[in-house]
């Protein structure tokens, strides 16, 4: 199997890799440390499978998934994060992953995770399994009526369906420093910070689907 590992610690990605090569008999065609990056090897080297870092650098890990799942969906993609929580884990099945990998999983597991990618099948941690399916409570609910405007939802659709800030400025035929406005906008308003957490509370309020 032909890898690329997205991981911004160097030796966290150092420990994959020997894991990887050692155990699994995995070749390792290219490393990366941010989503852009990966985004670049991807097209280049096409690999037969991602392992991602959740939080990665210059482009969110779940933005770059987006992007990876849209422009090569034969290329399987297994995230992993220390950041264990609900909504990170339902997104990036959402929005295609191959499975989700706790860090803090034994070393048995990734090789566990790696066969059943193999066989066509998601693989989520036993410990993290809970999180997909996890109810929204009450106060998440009450988070969803938050006032935007009609053009801060347009671009939260957007950013919800995977759209880099070109393309939204692109398709709403606006400026990149007007997206860029309008997202900064939304998470004072929302109480947010980055595009991965936008991304995240716009697929929790479905707006990946449907029409703008």
């Amino acid at each position: 199997m032909r890898l690329i590992l997205a991981e911004p610690q160097t030796l966290v990605r150092a420990g994959l890799a020997c894991l990887l090569t050692q155990q699994a008999g995995a070749e390792i065609i290219g490393e990366a440390d941010d989503g852009q990056q990966l985004l670049e090897l991807a097209a280049r080297l096409r690999p037969d499978m991602i392992i991602s870092e959740l939080a990665l650098g210059r482009m969110s890990g779940l933005e770059t998934l987006s992007q990876l799942r849209r422009h090569y969906p034969e290329i399987a993609v297994l995230m992993i994060s220390s950041q264990l929580d609900s909504h990170s884990v339902r997104t990036a099945l959402k929005l295609g992953a191959a499975g989700f990998l706790g860090k803090n999983a034994e070393p048995k597991e990734l090789l566990l995770a790696l066969q059943a990618v193999q066989k066509g099948q998601v693989y989520l941690s036993p410990g993290i399994a809970h999180l997909a399916f996890e109810r929204r409570n009450a106060s998440q609910r009450a988070e969803d009526h938050v006032a935007l405007t009609p053009r801060q939802k347009q671009v939260l659709q957007l950013i919800a369906r995977g759209r880099s800030t070109k393309e939204i400025a692109s398709l709403m035929g606006v400026s990149i420093k007007t997206v860029e406005t309008h997202r900064a906008r939304m998470m004072q308003s929302l109480g947010l910070y980055g595009t991965n957490a936008l991304m995240r509370y716009a697929i929790r309020l479905g707006m990946d689907s449907g029409t703008l």
